[in-house]
């Protein structure tokens, strides 16, 4: 099999789901293969590559990238382009999280969030696009807690789920979430879920849905959800809530490993009659999910 090159975005932390999609991309493609963990901290990232160098999976390497500047992801995009000419794997795993009990003013979150996990998830999208190859994969994990529910509009769900929304309009959105974030009550009074987690992965889970259009089949373009997982962010961060859902992730979720699963099978298991039907979707749990 020819070998490939796949990227991984925000990969660095272990127990981490970046960091077991990275492995199990390097223990599984074809040999030669290189795999491409990115860190916002490059000595963070090159400790993560070196102990997956040490169990003996040579083609991850480490390369510095912040998704949230545009002139990182433009030094980021050139080098991979003149390095390997291409990609076959573009995983977008790379976003923040504030913690229930942080301090900061709601508004500067939704702005901080929106930022990271939308725009620079889709600041990722469209410089890898070109070079994306025949049948490539751009696969990004998003979350359930983008689902859209209860908490929004219908008139807000209506737009999100319109056939004909295009990337100009999916901007606007995620301004008006922005602009509404004075506090969590007006984001809700204008329509939102008054979580900017939330918000900004549902516009994440839309990005995908909208840039697949852009992909020729048998290429496969899709957001997933992980589950909860004993992660850094969910689960590491110290707090009380994370130490619930630590607990309660041993009873209604997984490991990191195991929330890297659906990515992985989505990567480098589905048959172009999957793809067919994973493609555009939102996906939990190797199935499709509900919008």
């Amino acid at each position: 099999m020819t070998a490939q090159v796949a990227v991984v975005t925000g990969a660095n932390r272990n127990p981490g789901i970046g960091y077991e999609i990275v492995r199990g991309l390097a223990q599984r493609l074809p040999s030669g293969s290189t795999v491409i963990l990115t860190a916002r901290n490059p000595a963070m990232g090159e400790v993560a590559a070196r102990e997956l160098r040490g169990e003996g999976l040579s083609g991850v390497q480490a390369v510095q990238l912040d998704i949230a500047s545009s002139d990182s992801v433009e030094a980021f995009r050139r080098k991979v382009e003149e390095g390997h000419g291409g990609i076959d794997i573009l995983v977008n795993n790379a976003g923040i999280a504030f913690p229930l009990n942080d301090n900061t003013p709601f508004h500067e979150q939704a702005r901080q969030t929106v930022d990271v996990n939308y725009r620079g998830t889709k600041r990722m999208m469209e410089a890898f696009l070109p070079l994306l190859k025949p049948g490539g994969r751009m696969i990004g994990i998003s979350s359930s807690s983008g689902q859209l529910g209860s908490s929004w509009a219908k008139e807000v769900q209506q737009r999100l789920l319109a056939k004909d929304l295009t990337i100009a309009q999916l901007d606007a959105i995620a301004e008006e979430s922005v602009a509404a974030a004075e506090t969590t009550t007006t984001h809700r009074e204008a329509g939102f879920p008054g979580s900017a987690y939330g918000t900004s992965k549902a516009l994440m889970t839309q990005l995908h849905r909208l840039m697949a259009q852009r992909v020729e089949a048998p290429g496969l373009v899709t957001a997933v959800c992980p589950g909860l997982c004993r992660t850094h962010m969910a689960t590491g961060r110290g707090t009380c809530m994370s130490n619930v859902l630590w607990v309660g992730s041993f009873f209604a979720g997984s490991s990191a490993a195991g929330g890297a699963d659906t990515p992985l099978w989505l990567a480098l298991e589905v048959s172009e009659e999957e793809r067919a039907t994973m493609h555009s979707k939102f996906v939990k749990g190797r199935a499709v999910a509900p919008y």
